[in-house]
């Protein structure tokens, strides 16, 4: 009895350590699956059809990013959003924020992580903040606009990036969009039964960014959101003493977010952070 209880139990570990090894293997693939169907061509033909600009950035340790820039449908005070798309998305998903923004004063730069379409590299976290690295200052040293003038914005993955970037470059405001308090947190939610916290490679850990964040916040969630369950927006908001929260009823993480009246109050929340005038650059 008690040897077919001990085999029992080594059989139980063994599948447990197979199952956690595989885990392991392919974590990447599930915190950065890209997106499907998007491929280098059919962005530089989206690029083209609304007239944005091709960008290849270079990253400290030797990739090289894709990005559009977007410039602001006016000729006033240059001001910039920065943004960083989640782990499946795209440029091509974001047509309509983009178009938002252009019309209401403000150019628009987004790059494609490490690995994702029309960029080289393999993904990881260290190296998604690299990414981020290199294209602030791509807008610093080919814009040249100040901190002041940019806002960083941060989608689902992208806020994780997002985070980081604005607790070391200080800028404008940063608005966290459908974003977890860390992947350690999401992942426990969604793999009850497996000690995520001992084999996750890539972390991100944005609440623990509270406190150094000083620039003013946005942090907005979907109700319904099935993914990214609404209370991980709500922790946020309460540990970074966000200036905002918006919270829309009846949304599911892969919604648009930002339309309508919500649009309206983003849109409000940047203009008072980073004002369209001469205000902000002194």
């Amino acid at each position: 009895m008690m040897r077919g209880i001990s085999l029992g139990l080594v059989t139980v570990i063994a599948a447990g350590w197979v199952t956690m090894g595989l885990f392991s293997q392919f974590q990447r693939k599930m915190v950065f699956p890209g997106p499907e169907g998007v491929d280098e061509s059919l962005l530089s033909d989206v690029a083209t059809q609304i007239g944005a600009t091709e960008l290849r950035i270079p990253t400290e340790d030797g990739e090289t990013l894709y990005g559009w820039h977007r410039a602001a449908i006016w000729s006033g005070p240059r001001r910039v959003v920065l943004y960083f798309h989640g782990n499946a998305s795209s440029l091509v998903a974001q047509l309509e924020l983009q178009h938002l923004l252009q019309s209401e004063g403000w150019d628009f730069v987004g790059i494609h992580y490490r690995g994702y379409p029309g960029s080289t590299g393999v993904p990881s976290e260290a190296g998604l903040h690299k990414d981020a690295t290199a294209a602030w200052k791509w807008v610093a040293d080919k814009l040249d606009v100040q901190p002041a003038r940019v806002a960083i914005h941060g989608r689902s993955l992208g806020g994780g990036v997002a985070v980081q970037l604005a607790a070391a470059v200080n800028p404008g405001a940063l608005v966290l969009e459908s974003t977890f308090t860390s992947i350690v947190d999401l992942a426990k939610e969604h793999y009850r039964w497996l000690p995520i916290g001992r084999v996750l490679e890539h972390r991100f850990m944005t609440r623990d960014f509270a406190g150094r964040v000083s620039c003013p916040l946005l942090v907005a969630h979907g109700a319904a959101d099935s993914i990214i369950d609404v209370h991980h927006g709500k922790e946020l908001a309460r540990l970074f003493h966000a200036d905002e929260y918006m919270e829309v009823p009846r949304i599911d993480h892969n919604d648009m977010l930002l339309v309508g009246v919500i649009a309206t109050r983003y849109l409000g929340f940047l203009e008072s952070a980073v004002p369209s005038g001469d205000r902000g650059l002194e």
